[in-house]
């Protein structure tokens, strides 16, 4: 869904090969996230969220990857528009472009999937969602220009 997200914002070559590979190795960190962590069914803990929220160090450091782009999705795809993300709290145009786009499409994804915590949202309600968070957890460019892209799968 990133790729085909970035191919819309007119993304090719190395970024978009970028772009891919940063959205396919996103969460690989969550390796090193107990699965009675990742899987709990009710809210997780002050504790359990930091060792989630460390998925995202640990990722950059196993992904082998040299390519800043790839290291920069792993690393930022968590942070907020308005800075109340993770790890670092980057805000606005600060966070990386490439790792805005996969906030966006790993979020729709999320939503879409069922968790053990939630069932799915719909397309339509996912959609709704990124849209309320346009300007405070994305980019709201970004938001708009997803939900007009993906619009027609609602």
């Amino acid at each position: 869904m990133a790729y085909e997200f970035g191919w819309a914002l007119g993304l090719r070559g190395p970024k978009l090969a970028s772009l891919r590979l940063g959205a396919f190795l996103h969460d690989i960190g969550k390796v090193f996230v107990p699965l009675k962590i990742l899987e709990k069914p009710g809210p997780l803990t002050a504790p359990e969220q930091r060792k989630v929220q460390q998925h995202v160090l640990y990722g950059c450091l196993i992904s082998g990857v040299e390519d800043e782009r790839v290291q920069e999705v792993i690393a930022y795809h968590h942070e907020y528009w308005n800075g109340q993300g993770y790890p670092r709290g980057l805000q606005g145009p600060t966070i990386p472009y490439l790792a805005r786009i996969v906030a966006v499409a790993d979020a729709f994804d999320a939503m879409t999937n069922e968790r053990p915590y939630r069932p799915c949202f719909t397309h339509a309600q996912a959609l709704q969602r990124i849209e309320q968070c346009a300007g405070t957890q994305f980019d709201p460019y970004l938001a708009d220009y997803f939900v007009n892209v993906f619009q027609a799968r609602a």
